[in-house]
């Protein structure tokens, strides 16, 4: 059995096996997380935003962003700024390494504070026309090198000032091969029902790929949104948060009970191996707290518990104390 987001599908003549893409999350989305949830079968991967200062000013954490294995393919890599020529400039330092990656990806929808407020995010969306000039001074980097460029959107700054038809438009003019529409507003962040009503609006003025994104966490949720807005292809965030069977469930076209507990966490302590494999136990440890609420919060293990597990001094000990739980907490989700 399988779904439509299981067909393969094209962004500027790159081939993507399926039609499930993988949100680029902050503090989440590192070489470790985009490998574990290729396994589980996404079709696309996106780097953590990356800033194109960052890089021209050769900043070793920002650099550290840009890596990743072969098996992540294909891979795009987003960049964030608000300067044409700054932006053409991090893209060519981008396409000048080894591995180079199968796409370039443009944050023109960031809400958060740090991005906004130096003009990038959705700060450059909500200004169309300099939107698109950073577009064409990335393609005009990034074509020469057969790579192509694509962009993720919000549906503006506020609700009553939407503008996502009108930049998507730009972008496409300006020469991006697909675009991703989360379509709340800025000052919504994440609250509220994304409206896909306007992902459609998006869809039926664009001829290159339009990718929905906003309130995929089921795939009865992500059917219906195929059905309101006609997109090629679906972005999971938040909804794999703890959850990489959404991946699964996305590409079958079925609803998946939850896993068991033994199942979740063997799963995440392969994501803890593929963690500690990119950076080491120490700092692989302290990264993978963040993911125990998520993971653990459908089973009937104490928040208390959860809490005394962020606690562990390493990986050892977190190791030992994960695998303790199925013998104590059942596995059965609730």
């Amino acid at each position: 059995m399988s779904s439509e987001l299981s067909q393969p599908f094209s962004i500027g003549g790159l081939s993507i096996p399926n039609r499930v893409v993988l949100a680029p999350m902050a503090g989440i989305t590192n070489s470790a997380y985009r490998r574990h949830l290729k396994r589980h079968g996404v079709g696309l991967v996106v780097t953590e935003m990356v800033s194109a200062y960052g890089l021209i000013y050769a900043n070793r954490r920002t650099e550290e962003y840009l890596d990743f294995a072969e098996e992540e393919r294909p891979v795009a890599v987003q960049l964030f700024g608000d300067e044409p020529e700054v932006m053409g400039r991090a893209a060519r330092l981008v396409l000048e390494r080894e591995p180079r990656p199968d796409l370039i990806d443009l944050n023109l929808g960031c809400p958060v504070r740090k991005v906004t407020r130096g003009g990038a995010g959705c700060a450059l969306g909500a200004d169309a026309v300099r939107a698109a000039a950073v577009t064409a001074a990335v393609v005009g980097a990034a074509s020469p090198r057969g790579v192509p460029v694509t962009a993720k959107i919000r549906s503006g700054l506020t609700p009553e000032q939407p503008n996502a038809v009108e930049l998507a438009r730009r972008l496409e003019d300006a020469g991006v091969a697909a675009v991703a529409v989360h379509p709340r507003a800025a000052t919504q962040f994440y609250r509220g029902r994304a409206d896909h009503e306007l992902t459609a609006r998006v869809v039926e003025a664009l001829s290159v790929p339009v990718i929905a994104s906003g309130d995929v966490y089921s795939w009865e949720i992500a059917r219906t949104i195929l059905a309101e807005c006609g997109a090629d292809a679906v972005m999971a965030a938040r909804g794999a948060l703890g959850n990489p069977w959404l991946i699964g469930e996305l590409l079958e076209g079925r609803t998946f009970e939850r896993p068991s507990l033994a199942v979740a966490v063997r799963d995440l302590l392969e994501l803890l191996e593929l963690a500690r494999g990119q950076f080491g136990p120490e700092r692989a440890t302290r990264w993978l707290r963040k993911h125990l609420t998520w993971y653990l919060q459908p089973y009937p293990v104490p928040g208390t518990v959860v809490h005394e597990l962020r606690k562990c001094p390493d990986d050892k000990a977190l190791v030992e104390a994960l695998e303790s739980l199925p013998g104590t907490y059942g596995s059965q989700a609730v």
